[in-house]
């Protein structure tokens, strides 16, 4: 993932399959964190259910299906189609609070669902497939699939920016005045940016965010449209931070340690999967069995759990790295605290968090990172309005 400025108010993608397509209509209202958690655990308990249940195992027997292939689309469906209905009280209360107009709402809400479902179902299997070639091919499945995994993370942050320019929106070169300026300050941070300073987002968005991506000479510095027409100060403050992640070597020093917490996971659900007396209590002969699909998720979940929560706090950490880099070489707190203040105003960025969210949280909340800054000062946070 690359390194950014701001905590962006869309989360990362989801890591599972069937979670890999998010939903337009019934998304569109802001969601509480108590509703958050409310929907995640009645999803989990879903697929719990769905474990203990052994329902995909029934339907499948019913459906008289024998090809583990046709099994395995047919296991995602059913375990899709569970969470989904587990999901459905809360997306189908927000995509009611959306609009007057509550027959459209509910039409809207319907087609987008039927729609998120079959996506959900299609790349759930095309995603799972060669996962059980070698869960069906060997005992050590684990270690091939790691080499995959660690090949896909690698390939991804060199190839981002090339991604970035595909989109259709950028990415761009920065007004020639913005790269000017930018280009003295990465000079004073003893970091050469080159022509590595580019605009791509949405415009007229709100998201005004500034982060770090590829790796060597792909590496750039992206900046979003929201944030180009800030004040210049606050911009500085922005790219700052953005060259304190790149002068301090955050990406190249993250890598490493994501693709050891790929290695552990995986080896921990090798182990884990080949327990028998668990694929026997969910009415599986060996976990390359398609009807295990729902118990991989299970296992999947509490495992990578741990490692998330590392490297949220690895992140945490380095965000307040880049924090002080920025502060120490502008030496301009206030505008510091300013530009926080505005991210919070103009993108949603956080203040607090809840516990359960900190846990995986890749930055800290805009108030502690305000209340760091001002403690250079000795100013109040929080207080100041530079939004717009």
């Amino acid at each position: 993932m690359p390194t950014s400025t701001i905590s962006a108010t869309t989360e990362e993608s989801p890591a599972n399959p069937d979670q890999a397509v998010a939903s337009d209509a019934g998304r569109t209202t802001s969601t509480s964190p108590g509703s958050g958690l409310a929907e995640a655990l009645a999803t989990g308990c879903a697929l719990v259910a769905c474990v203990v249940a052994r329902l995909p195992g029934d339907i499948v027997d019913a459906t008289g299906v024998r090809a583990w292939g046709l099994t395995l689309m047919v296991v995602v469906a059913v375990v899709g189609g569970a969470r989904a209905v587990a999901r459905a009280p809360f997306t189908l209360r927000r995509a009611l609070q959306a609009g007057p107009d509550r027959t459209a709402s509910l039409s809207r809400w319907a087609g987008s669902e039927i729609k998120m479902f079959a996506a959900n179902v299609a790349i759930g299997t095309v995603m799972s497939v060669p996962l059980y070639t070698l869960l069906r091919a060997t005992p050590a499945w684990w270690f091939p699939a790691w080499l995959v995994f660690a090949s896909l993370t690698v390939l991804g942050q060199v190839m981002m920016p090339f991604a970035l320019r595909a989109r259709r929106r950028g990415p761009n070169p920065a007004p020639a005045a913005l790269a000017e300026r930018l280009r003295r300050l990465a000079t004073t941070a003893g970091v050469d940016v080159g022509s590595g300073v580019v605009v791509a987002g949405r415009t007229g968005g709100r998201r005004c965010n500034a982060y770090v991506v590829g790796l060597g000479p792909t590496r750039r510095v992206v900046l979003e449209p929201a944030l180009v027409d800030w004040p210049p100060e606050l911009v500085d403050q922005a790219v700052a931070h953005e060259l304190g992640h790149w002068r301090l070597g955050h990406t190249a020093r993250r890598l490493p340690v994501v693709l050891l917490c790929q290695l552990v996971t995986l080896a921990a659900a090798g182990v884990v999967l080949s327990w028998r007396p668990l694929l026997t209590g969910a009415g599986l002969g060996s976990a390359g069995d398609p009807r295990s699909y729902p118990l991989l998720l299970v296992v999947g979940a509490v495992l990578v759990l741990p490692a998330r929560c590392l490297l949220a706090w690895r992140d945490r950490a380095q965000e307040r790295a880049a924090d002080g880099f920025a502060l120490t070489l502008l030496g301009r707190p206030d505008d510091f605290v300013a530009m926080l203040d505005r991210a919070a105003a103009q993108s949603g960025a956080p203040r607090h968090l809840p516990w359960w969210r900190r846990l995986t949280a890749g930055h800290p909340p805009i108030d502690e990172r305000a209340a760091a800054a001002a403690c250079r000062t000795g100013a109040p946070t929080g207080s100041s309005d530079t939004g717009a």
